[in-house]
């Protein structure tokens, strides 16, 4: 008995956090002349964004898979699945190829295949080690708006001394009505083997879900969404996500506004629909159709909407959900180097929510507390700085989790780690120029450690300086390009630093 128990307090730590671990690693980053890229590794204790050199980019569509123990397996950029050695897989390009992809995308992979949450990476629930690819396909219309169908490929783990081979690709499963961007997200069946993939269908008032079990793929089953989804608005519009603990639905765009479902994992099927305006739709812009996206907290009690100028929570706890929306916070405008306006969410294995804008940039924005009710949710816009720029994507992954009491890794610490500061504008001029630079601080700093890097994160300058607010800067030496010039207060107890992206000519 004593033996017994001496186990018990030994293992239980490991057995409570054993979890799953398919989203432990996040890959980014977007193409330009060489093979630029980032990865977030969060089997490390205290993770920071590293460089990662990549073969194929990401220009939307974003996802990967992980082991057992979070090592990562392979991804997809909607276009080519590449291998944990960074390799295209044998059968692994041309992923959506056709008429559109051929006439728009030049048949080329180096940029991955448009789209938001349009591709997802399933396990076999039958097989060991082999994999569904769910993925949309444009098909070209002769000058009219393309249609989007779903496709499906799969991968043998297995086979290519264990690095992976595509089977088949571009298969079709449904042949009805299209389907919107967007909007493609999926979760465990109760029996915690099988899968439901819920994805709406355009020009119409359905949800299509699908049963993925053993036997692959069922027949679609189709249920009232309560509200009618178009090409024009709802269409890319936004995004859909199940709560962590897998008893709701969430599907939300800036024009259609919040949606929410009761979900019963068991039966597939949706219910007690509830329609929240987080905006006065008097107010809603019909012309500047802005980007958003969706996501929950860890306890499945708030949602959190992002709508490219402003971010709102919603407490689902109340009695009327309408009534627990509250403005969380307006984009600071912040250029990084372009418009680092609010866009898409995903709720990481730290349990954080983190964020980038539609535009490529160098920092994301983090929901550091999203279990926090109001703004003591600690929003801190650019607040994670990358090696990369992440050009508008996240990854997008099935809802991880949703069996365990830990949602996300109660292990992993901190953001990331101590090594993380807090991003805050700075006047550089002129911008462009030949290499001399004026910076113009907000205050004094005291000391500080000034630092100029390139677009791989390399430091290439730095020096010290004090007690200043005009600084001027000579890397005239350096070849034309951009450059990120940051400035470090040695005291600064807030962890803030100033940034700027310069261009030399």
């Amino acid at each position: 008995m004593v033996k017994f128990i001496l186990f018990y307090i030994t293992f239980l730590p490991l057995i409570l956090f054993s979890q799953i671990k398919g989203d432990y690693m996040w890959l980014g980053g977007y193409q330009y002349d060489g093979t630029e890229g980032y990865k977030m590794n969060f089997n490390n204790k205290n993770p920071t964004p590293e460089f990662q050199g990549l073969r194929y980019g990401f220009s939307g569509n974003n996802t990967s898979i992980c082991d057992d123990e979070g090592n990562l397996l392979f991804y997809f950029n909607g276009c080519a699945v590449m291998n944990r050695l960074h390799q295209v897989m044998p059968n692994g390009d041309s992923i959506n190829a056709g008429e559109w992809f051929d006439k728009f995308w030049k048949g080329d992979c180096k940029y991955g295949y448009p789209g938001f949450q349009d591709v997802l990476i399933l396990d076999d629930p039958g097989m060991n080690n082999r994999f569904y690819l769910f993925h949309k396909s444009n098909i070209y219309n002769q000058g009219q708006n393309s249609t989007r169908l779903p496709k499906v490929s799969y991968l043998d783990m297995n086979l290519n001394n264990f690095k992976g081979e595509v089977i088949y690709k571009n298969r079709d499963y449904y042949f009805g009505k299209e389907v919107m961007y967007s909007y493609l997200t999926s979760i465990k069946h109760q029996n915690q083997n099988d899968w439901w993939i819920i994805q709406p269908l355009v020009n119409d008032s359905s949800f299509l879900t699908y049963l993925l079990d053993g036997s692959g793929i069922g027949e679609p089953v189709f249920q009232n969404t309560h509200q009618y989804f178009d090409d024009y608005r709802s269409s890319a519009g936004g995004t859909a996500k199940f709560s962590p603990d897998g008893t709701k639905y969430a599907l939300y765009n800036y024009v259609d506004q919040l949606h929410i479902y009761d979900f019963d994992r068991a039966t597939g099927l949706l219910s007690n629909h509830q329609k929240i305006e987080i905006f006065n739709p008097d107010s809603i812009d019909l012309v500047n159709n802005y980007f958003s996206s969706v996501e929950w907290s860890p306890n499945s009690r708030f949602v959190y909407c992002a709508s490219y100028i402003e971010l709102h929570q919603v407490d689902t706890w109340e009695a009327d959900p309408q009534d627990g929306v509250r403005h969380i916070a307006d984009y600071d405008r912040s250029l990084d180097p372009f418009p680092n306006e609010l866009f898409l969410m995903a709720q990481a294995p730290d349990c954080k929510i983190y964020m980038v804008s539609k535009n490529g940039s160098y920092s994301l924005h983090v929901i550091k507390k999203p279990n926090e009710l109001g703004t003591n949710c600690d929003f801190v816009q650019h607040g994670i700085k990358l090696p990369n720029s992440h050009s508008g994507t996240l990854p997008n992954f099935p809802r991880f989790r949703v069996d365990e009491g830990d949602k996300c890794d109660p292990t992993i610490t901190s953001v990331f780690g101590d090594a993380v500061y807090y991003r805050r504008d700075m006047l550089v001029y002129p911008n462009p120029s030949s290499g001399l630079f004026t910076i113009k601080l907000p205050e004094s700093i005291g000391k500080a450690n000034m630092v100029v890097t390139n677009i791989n994160g390399q430091i290439l300058y730095q020096r010290a300086i004090n007690n200043t607010i005009l600084e001027e800067i000579d890397i005239t030496h350096l070849p034309a390009g951009r450059y990120n010039i940051e400035i470090y207060p040695t005291d600064s107890r807030e962890r803030v630093f100033y940034g700027e992206q310069v261009v030399k000519i």
